[in-house]
């Protein structure tokens, strides 16, 4: 029979949304799972789908265990990403236009109608609504009637009242501090606003600027590694950028233009002119410490996009300076400030250990740069000055401070990698004036969290870890920003609060959303809020329909929260997560701090990292109409564990596409039947009630992937293997026997076939509701004696490999009741005792004993199963079955392994 996805699909979407299958009420013990809300400005493809259909596979699957479950969903509209789109359709840039038009053309609208999103509110309310659509068809069991997006008024009410708090316990902050900011934009930039923010994340790295000098100009020169600066011997300055003289500090220092370019935006930098780079090539400089004469060399490998354009050079501690140096001076000189504990890195040995050549080896000098830094950090002594014998992990920050101090060094900051905003300008580190933070670098707020760490359940079992590094290294965030779509700051409404910590709490606002959209938008406020979440508010002056209301909203409230389970990506875990957690502490009491995180992987397409360049992304709804959500949902639980990255392969695609059509056609055919199943294919009932056991077990650790392979992929074997063995009759009146369970047991993953097939089996309601099925195994001693038939079939085969036969008999023979009466003494008695007092022949099986442990039979009766299955076997193997003690061979026959010969 032919599966119609589609039509199947809509009925079932249909019948779930006339009983409002998804819709809990307060009613028993409950389970909170959410998942990252999406951002609503384009089409969603099969990378996020993932993170959606995980969690809604965690929610069926904990529903049909009994659970009370809200699986909430809302949207995220905050920010200048959709600012920036809406923009670019406004100033007509083609590329930005041509990619609406497609998301229009794939929803089926007109594609014209591009210029209505020129206005933001456009972009967020039309792309909410086809998201509600598209997860609404993958069949995730969303309740639909606590949506709210971040730039609703009742939404922006709450988060002015979230930073009223944070404000009231001094965890928010002004300052000058440095942040990832776009010039062009005029805005301090977040990972929502930045191109690939989410996943390539952007940090700011601390470079320490240091003076050297040359007549009365100081060359600036940028490193990461200022616990060198003692084994300094040289200058490196790149012929062929810009150079300039900017003043900063009433001093005037010597820089590449774009070092300069990012300088002006991190302090008081004045540009006065540009400079000839061979003016200073060859010269010499004065280093700071001691004030030692150092030769200006040309180093073509200095990077304009780095620091400030002049590197200063340890050769004895630096891959790069050993081998920029290498092509320059036959016998560069070398002052070693730092010795390891248990080895020597010579820079000479470790050019050899990674193969590099010159400085075209690029990639090989990055990844020896790295293996040295780390070494040197971790585990290598300073040598000379007042840490003297301290590790450079120690102390590192204490020698930026004394440089500082000193007035022969300064910050500059950079980013950690190149990057461009979502309207393509370049993204650099600035220092901005009376700029809004969130004080994340509190120790006594850290040290709350890393108590509510150790106490989570957290998935997979590294994250504990990750998130305890993230807390350590965490310091201020910037809060606030001059443009962008979201809540004023309360406290200073020039500035809007950016989008990611907008959205640190709002998982609370499910549970009390249904209440707040019937009260009068006036009477939202903080003591309301303070009400509903601490019983501490004073409302008596609000209407009675409010207070009602919020009564009832503290109810649902108290009984919903914490959040039992936070799941989405890995990539998360350093910003939106940690900032959940940190939240969450600072406002709600213990008992409402979240309960668990899960992280998972990412979605690669045919082997590459999703790009429309590359033609490898797909939409959520082009996968939907021509898989079904059935087969994407099967794909990506099977393809790969929770915790890694799922490749979608289209190839691999259509042999699901035809393992689902094997499976329905399969239980349809199996109905039909009315003869009970044959007593010799009872084992294949044993096997699936362990199946569906274990699975549950699988299901309860987001083993998500083992539950689906085991469920569907290994129980179809299952059937295959009795199919040939027995013929399809017969394995259809097995399937029979538990078809209706099988339904149920991967109705989490494939919820449409399930729902098909269980209602085809007569079954009352809705598989997404029914309890995980849980079934009495009494059929444990049949699955043994297939297990023993199938040792036969193997022992078989070997043979007739081994020897190229084409037998017509089979002569098997079992073993000798002696040898099952010594098998059994020898569980109970000494082995060597057994052996002092056996017979030769006795002696001989004893001593096998002793020597394979793995002589374990699962059946007593062999005789008796040989003969039950023989006609069976027979047909199978095409060849007579003769059992028979006769004979040489017979010897050789030990309990649960016959002897065989082949005629």
């Amino acid at each position: 029979m032919i599966y119609d996805f589609n039509s199947i699909e809509e009925k079932w979407l249909r019948k779930w949304k006339e009983e409002k299958a998804f819709e809990p009420r307060m009613d028993g013990e409950k389970f909170l799972i959410t998942v990252p809300w999406p951002y609503c400005n384009g089409a969603l493809h099969i990378g996020h789908g993932r993170t959606y259909t995980i969690g809604d596979i965690v929610a069926r699957y904990k529903r049909m265990k009994g659970l009370n479950v809200l699986y909430p969903m809302g949207f995220h509209i905050s920010g200048t990403p959709i600012l920036a789109f809406s923009k670019k359709i406004e100033n007509g840039d083609a590329q930005t236009i041509n990619l609406y038009k497609s998301y229009l053309e794939l929803y089926g609208d007109d594609p014209s109608k591009v210029s209505e999103f020129a206005i933001p509110d456009n972009i967020a309310s039309y792309f909410s609504e086809r998201i509600i659509n598209d997860f609404t068809n993958m069949g995730f069991s969303i309740d639909w009637t606590r949506k709210f997006t971040s730039g609703e008024p009742i939404y922006n009410k709450f988060v002015e009242w979230q930073f009223s708090i944070l404000k009231e316990k001094n965890l928010i902050k002004r300052g000058d501090y440095p942040i990832l900011y776009s010039a062009e934009e005029g805005n301090p930039v977040g990972e929502d606003d930045i191109l690939e923010g989410d996943t390539d994340k952007v940090s700011i790295t601390q470079f320490t600027g240091v003076f050297f000098y040359f007549g009365n100009d100081i060359l600036l020169a940028s490193t990461v590694r200022p616990e060198t600066l003692d084994g300094v011997t040289n200058i490196f300055m790149n012929p062929e950028i810009q150079y300039c003289r900017i003043r900063m500090r009433g001093q005037t220092f010597i820089v590449s233009r774009r070092g300069y370019e990012k300088l002006k935006y991190q302090r008081d930098a004045e540009f006065i002119s540009d400079v000839d780079v061979n003016d200073y090539i060859y010269k010499m400089a004065r280093e700071p410490l001691y004030s030692r004469e150092i030769p200006i060399f040309p180093g073509k490998f200095v990077d304009p996009e780095i620091g400030t354009g002049v590197d200063y050079s340890v050769p004895a501690h630096s891959i790069w300076d050993h081998v920029g140096l290498m092509e320059i001076s036959e016998k560069p000189e070398y002052i070693q400030v730092i010795e390891m504990e248990n080895q020597r890195l010579d820079m000479e040995e470790i050019r050899k250990k990674f193969g590099i050549s010159g400085l075209k080896d690029r990639e090989k000098l990055v990844e020896a740069t790295k293996y040295v830094y780390e070494q040197e950090f971790y585990h290598g002594k300073i040598l000379k000055g007042r840490f003297k014998g301290r590790v450079v992990k120690d102390v590192k920050d204490l020698i930026i401070e004394d440089l500082i101090q000193m007035g022969i060094a300064i910050p500059v900051y950079e980013t950690s990698r190149k990057a461009e905003t979502r309207e393509g300008n370049p993204v650099i580190v600035a220092v901005i004036k009376n700029q809004w933070f969130i004080d994340y670098s509190l120790e006594e707020w850290k040290e709350k969290v890393r108590k509510l760490i150790g106490r989570m359940d957290l998935k997979p079992d590294n994250l504990k870890n990750q998130f305890l590094q993230t807390v350590d290294w965490i310091k201020e965030r910037p809060c606030a920003r001059k443009r962008g779509l979201g809540t004023k700051l309360p406290m200073d409404t020039d500035w809007v609060i950016e989008s990611l910590s907008d959205s640190t709490i709002y998982t609370v606002v499910y549970t009390i959303m249904p209440f707040l959209r019937r009260m009068r938008y006036e009477e939202i406020d903080n003591d309301l809020f303070d009400y509903i979440f601490f019983g501490s508010g004073d409302i008596s002056r609000k209407s009675e329909a409010t207070r009602n209301e919020a009564n009832e909203a503290r109810k649902e409230f108290l009984y919903w929260y914490p959040v039992d389970l936070r799941h989405t990506s890995y990539p998360h875990i350093s910003n939106h997560l940690t900032f959940y957690l940190f939240n969450h502490v600072a406002i709600f009491p213990e008992n409402e701090w979240p309960v668990g995180i899960s992280t998972g992987g990412m979605v690669i397409s045919e082997g590459q990292k999703m790009s429309k360049s590359k033609g490898n992304v797909y939409p959520l709804l082009t996968v939907k109409r021509k898989y079904g959500a059935d087969l994407f949902r099967m794909y990506l639980a099977s393809n790969a564990d929770v915790w890694y990255d799922v490749d979608w392969r289209t190839s691999e695609v259509e042999n699901y596409s035809k393992k689902l059509e094997r499976f329905y056609s399969l239980l349809d055919e199996a109905r039909s039947t009315t003869s009970e199943p044959d007593e010799r294919d009872m084992w294949i009932v044993s096997r699936m009630i362990d199946r569906i056991e274990k699975s549950s077990r699988n299901y309860d650790s987001m083993r998500i992937r083992e539950a689906t392979i085991d469920l569907f992929f290994n129980a179809l074997n299952d059937v295959r293997d009795l199919e040939n063995f027995a013929g399809k009759e017969r394995a259809l009146r097995a399937v029979r026997k538990f078809a209706k369970e099988w339904a149920l047991s991967l109705s989490p993953v494939i919820p449409f076939m399930s729902e098909e097939i269980y209602s085809m089996y007569g079954g009352d309601g809705f598989a997404s509701l029914q309890r995980y099925p849980s079934m009495t195994n009494n059929f444990r001693d049949h699955e043994y004696e297939w297990e023993f038939i199938e040792s036969i079939v193997e022992d078989f085969r070997s043979i007739t490999k081994v020897s190229n036969m084409k037998p017509s008999r089979m002569i098997i023979g079992t073993a000798e009741e002696w040898k099952w009466k010594l098998l059994d003494e020898s569980k109970s008695m000494d082995l060597k005792t057994l052996i002092k007092e056996a017979t030769p022949e006795h002696r001989d099986f004893l001593l096998l004993l002793m020597k394979k442990k793995d002589i374990a039979p699962i059946v007593r009766n062999e005789e008796e199963v040989i003969t039950k299955y023989k006609d069976d076997l027979s047909r199978y193997l095409n060849v007579e079955i003769v059992l028979s003690k006769e004979g040489a061979h017979t010897k050789k026959a030990l309990p649960g392994r016959p002897a065989i010969r082949l005629e």
